[in-house]
């Protein structure tokens, strides 16, 4: 093994995802004299046009060169389906092959984050008057008019509306007009109802994707105090033998590089392989639980049981119905290449057309009490109230209590429902083999992705260290989810009916999923649908979550682990309950939270010194 004793570094970040590219370029900035190294496993994919082009963001999702590949075990809530879960492969991690859209938190999940799952102490930095400005810090609106945006501004990533509102994105403020609801804000702010145009994270200066990649450690790495090293795979984190105040000190990482292991020094181990790997990491390393470090003959160093646990994930529902044949969908794409070659041309010309954008930014938040009778609301609310009470665990009864509080609230959304301009079919493996996976005609489809779910799962090392990580999501266990997930897919089914909807849908036009081509006239309708056409949103986080050590959390309010002195965690994995809508928001606030934390701390004790 291969090490140097000049090798030390104040910061090692393990992965270049998204969380750990914006903590680098803060700590690059704010603590210029200190030496920040970062280890990917991936690569440095640079001014690759796959990247680049926003409405290719498809072509990159279960492409190894872009994807890690993940997948679930079989999933008995989803008829025994393996649910696949692309992870970014390169610098900038998955921020540089999602689907761009943002859609932020509200006040409240902070608050009650804040006050209900951590200790005083972690109030004031947790709380939503803490977390404005790391919301507002890490992002910048732009249009396509702004020139030399990077100059100005070159750690932010760069965000954008659609350049101009089309037919049905205007249709969709209208559908939630039909029963007296107006669009409402975009951006981190108090819960409201009703329709909002979110932005993507795409430059619109340029027509191209910005990711945490090229919008946060691009800049860094021309500072001179950081390193990157790619293609390399952290093993674990090595201790001294000796605890330093009664706790675990890192002296660096091992790691392997072209089948060579290496050992590097550091000063603090940052922790930002993403929600998959880095439980798996601290595992490795001896910390978690001791069942499951026994069954992998890991040492256990410091018993830590929620390592890995608390996995959550936004399961969506959608229905899609055929419109008029002159409705100007998206589904033209699929049936006629020239399409495809023609916008390929015009975004190579030009930076404009279908491939410049993202694919949703018509977006809603939708309590149920939006479309739900009095009766049907008060019917849930029991249900809810009932089964969390009987919960007996400790941690899941607090946040069950964060989750029915959101529920019994009709300013909160109990799902974040958006619209796709095409139809999207996700039962293809309920239908006989050789059934198409496209079917004729134009379509609107409206998805209801499930806010906070109850259903928990976990991430863990194999007792084979070397193969990946087993990862179990366990969707839809709990019974309250099929509930609210199912009564969501009604409210979609209510939104049909209005007249902005009705006006558009083809007379005996088909419907989706074609495991189920009707409309949906009962909630037992709507859970029959749930285990064949429900799909991941892919927001996987939880596994090192940020709560009291009681709770069964991992790190504490500083994102230190507890028991060691000098490791940090800062990825999706910290997220203890997951907020709605898409959570990269979430991580970029958190990273610069976590920067904040680190900085203060950081000068602090070199003043003292």
């Amino acid at each position: 093994m291969s090490s140097s004793a000049d090798d030390l570094y104040d910061f090692i970040l393990v992965g270049a995802g998204s969380a750990s590219c914006l903590i680098t370029s803060r700590l690059s900035q704010q603590l210029p004299d200190h030496r920040i190294l970062v280890l990917e496993a991936g690569e440095h994919i640079r001014n690759d046009p796959k990247v680049q082009t926003p409405g290719l963001a498809h072509t990159l999702q279960s492409n190894p060169i872009y994807d890690w590949q993940y997948s679930t075990g079989l999933e008995p809530g989803l008829n025994e389906r393996s649910i696949k879960h692309p992870r970014g492969k390169l610098v900038g991690g998955t921020s540089a092959i999602n689907s761009h859209s943002i859609v932020f938190p509200n006040y409240e999940w902070h608050d009650r984050l804040a006050k209900g799952l951590l200790t005083d102490a972690g109030v004031n930095d947790w709380s939503s008057e803490g977390m404005k400005e790391c919301y507002a810090r890490w992002q910048d609106e732009n249009s396509q008019t702004k020139a030399n945006h990077d100059e100005e501004s070159p750690d932010r990533v760069q965000t954008s509306f659609p350049r101009s509102i089309d037919f049905l994105q205007s249709q969709w403020m209208r559908v939630f007009e039909d029963f007296g609801h107006t669009a409402v804000a975009t951006g981190f702010t108090e819960s409201s109802v009703g329709p909002v145009m979110v932005t993507n994270a795409i430059d619109a200066s340029k027509g191209e994707r910005s990711h945490a990649g090229t919008a946060f450690l691009e800049p860094a790495l021309k500072r001179g105090n950081v390193t990157l090293r790619t293609g390399v795979k952290v093993d674990k984190i090595v201790f001294d033998k000796v605890l330093t105040g009664g706790k675990l000190n890192a002296t660096g990482v091992r790691y392997t590089h072209q089948g060579e292991e290496h050992f590097i020094s550091g000063r603090e181990i940052v922790l930002c392989a993403g929600v998959f790997e880095s439980p798996l990491i601290l595992e490795r390393s001896g910390v978690g639980s001791k069942e499951v470090l026994a069954a992998a003959d890991v040492p256990v160093l410091y018993e830590l049981p929620g390592v890995g646990e608390n996995l959550q994930d936004h399961l969506n529902c959608s229905l899609s119905f055929e419109t008029h044949d002159d409705v100007p969908t998206r589904d033209n794409v699929y049936r006629d290449p020239e399409v495809q070659k023609a916008a390929l041309l015009e975004y190579e010309q030009s930076r404009t057309g279908r491939l410049s954008e993202g694919a949703a930014y018509s977006f809603a938040f939708t309590p149920l009490q939006m479309l739900e009778t009095q009766s049907e609301t008060q019917q849930l609310t029991e249900m809810v109230r009932h089964l969390v009470e009987e919960t007996s665990s400790p941690s899941l009864q607090a946040q069950y209590a964060f989750i029915q509080k959101t529920s019994e609230n009709p300013h909160e959304a109990t799902a974040t429902t958006f619209m796709l301009r095409t139809q999207r079919n996700r039962d293809t493996d309920s239908l006989p083999k050789g059934t198409p996976s496209i079917v004729p005609g134009n379509y609107v489809t409206v998805v209801a992705m499930l806010a906070h779910p109850f259903s928990r799962g976990s991430c863990h090392i194999s007792s084979d260290l070397s193969i990946g990580p087993v990862i179990n999501f366990n969707y839809l266990s709990h019974p309250l989810d099929t509930e609210i997930l199912a009564r969501h897919l009604r409210l979609i089914e209510r939104l049909f009916q209005q007249p902005t909807f009705l006006a558009m849908a083809k007379p005996g036009g088909r419907r989706l999923p074609r495991s189920f081509p009707h409309p949906i006239s009962s909630l037992e309708d709507a859970k029959k649908i749930l285990p064949i056409n429900s799909a991941t949103n892919y927001h996987p986080c939880g596994t090192c979550s940020m709560m009291k050590e009681e709770l069964r959390g991992v790190v504490d309010e500083r994102l230190k682990v507890y028991g060691t002195n000098n490791i940090r965690v800062c990825d999706a994995s910290v997220l203890p309950i997951i907020p709605r809508g898409n959570i990269l928001t979430a991580v970029y606030a958190f990273a610069e939270k976590a920067a904040e934390i680190i900085c203060r701390e950081t000068k602090a004790s070199c003043q003292s010194d």
